[in-house]
């Protein structure tokens, strides 16, 4: 059976619309098999050859985000010890799930490859100069009700639209509680007398993780108001070949940032309450991300910029001095590239089923409502 196959049947009709959109369909169903994308990797690439580093866990095209502090690879939720090709094969598979020119049948053009490894050769050799940035999300500037957090908040989208659709009582014991836990990790502490909640908001994110909302207004005017997510952590058990060094999953998630992307994030930290680990960060006013599908020239662009970050990311926590690991890089690159196109027809393939099936589904269901066997109306 195909490693990526799901049933329809198992499945919301809200997702299953999703599945089924003939834009963003094939990538989000992709997005969801990173479970069985890992297991699926360790069956086809050579893992023994390849050193260990603090791996993003979840490059892909919907996690790549411009704010005023730049454009990266970011969203954390995944990212663990493991061989580095498993970043290097997932997100070449995102991008040609994207791809608006996929009718040559490639996993992508020759020269979308080459930037890849372009770009990661770069982030190997000077980890120092940081990550490039693709330019169609570089040049973006904040709209202005993307400049400060009170326009943001008054112009009702994005999460700010969030926080008013989904409140809930602010006063909550459990929310203080997660501030304070949330200050704590940061050496904040204090600044629990300094800011109360002003509001909060429960909010359900798109894989299925409660995101917390909190509205923070602080007692003095040196200090800037703050929006922050708290958001419940994935907490996948160790194997052979991926595993977490951390203690809390929220640090876990800290700490992937500051490596692939230091300095991006705002406030980030994380929190404990009743048992239950947290992520928190500060939400930008400003968040874009790629919605269409690319283009080839776009392609070249981002690949080059997200290898860049990741091979940085990658030699600066491997065992391996920078030589080494570029040599281990080359000779493994086409091999990576062999297990993204195999992983790519197996997702591309279920998702063709899927789609079926989803179509049977739908014609079953119609057969089966009360309206389907109504007469027609008299005119």
């Amino acid at each position: 059976m195909n490693p990526f196959h799901r049933q329809p049947a198992n499945d919301s009709p809200d997702l299953i619309d999703e599945y089924r959109h003939p834009e963003r369909g094939l990538h989000r169903f992709f997005r969801h098999t990173h479970a069985a994308m890992q297991r699926r990797f360790v069956d086809l690439a050579e893992v023994e050859a390849m050193p260990r580093a603090f791996l993003h866990g979840n490059p892909h095209l919907a996690n790549y985000a411009k704010t005023t502090r730049g454009a990266a690879m970011v969203d954390f939720d995944r990212a663990r010890f493991g061989p580095f090709g498993y970043d290097v094969s997932r997100f070449l598979v995102s991008v040609s799930c994207r791809r608006a020119d996929e009718s040559d049948g490639r996993l992508l053009h020759p020269a979308v490859l080459d930037s890849f490894r372009r770009g990661y050769l770069l982030g190997v050799s000077a980890p120092g100069l940081g990550w490039e940035e693709m330019r169609d999300l570089r040049k973006k500037q904040p709209k202005r009700w993307q400049q400060d957090l009170v326009r943001y908040l008054e112009k009702g989208r994005q999460w700010g639209g969030r926080l008013a659709q989904n409140a809930i009582d602010p006063r909550q014991p459990r929310l203080q509680a997660l501030l304070e836990s949330y200050l704590e990790s940061r050496g904040e502490l204090e600044l629990a007398s300094v800011y109360s909640i002003a509001s909060a908001a429960e909010v359900p994110g798109s894989l299925g993780k409660l995101h917390t909302l909190l509205l923070l207004e602080p007692n003095r005017d040196d200090i800037d108001p703050r929006l922050v997510d708290v958001k419940e952590v994935y907490d996948e058990p160790d194997d052979a070949y991926f595993m977490n060094p951390f203690g809390h999953n929220g640090q876990r998630m800290v700490e992937a940032g500051e490596l692939h992307a230091p300095g991006w994030e705002q406030n980030p930290g994380w929190a404990t309450y009743d048992g239950v680990e947290y992520w928190v960060r500060e939400i930008p006013t400003q968040n874009e991300k790629l919605k269409r599908r690319l283009t080839t020239v776009q392609q070249i662009d981002v690949c080059f910029a997200v290898a860049s970050q990741l091979g940085r990311a990658h030699t600066l926590s491997m065992p391996l001095d920078a030589k080494a690991h570029l040599g281990c890089f080359e000779a493994l690159y086409d091999h990576l590239i062999e297990v993204a196109a195999q992983l790519r027809a197996e997702v591309g393939a279920a998702h063709l089923s899927y789609l079926d099936r989803s179509r049977l589904k739908k014609k079953a269901s119609r057969k089966q409502s009360p309206h389907s066997e109504a007469p027609p109306p008299v005119h």
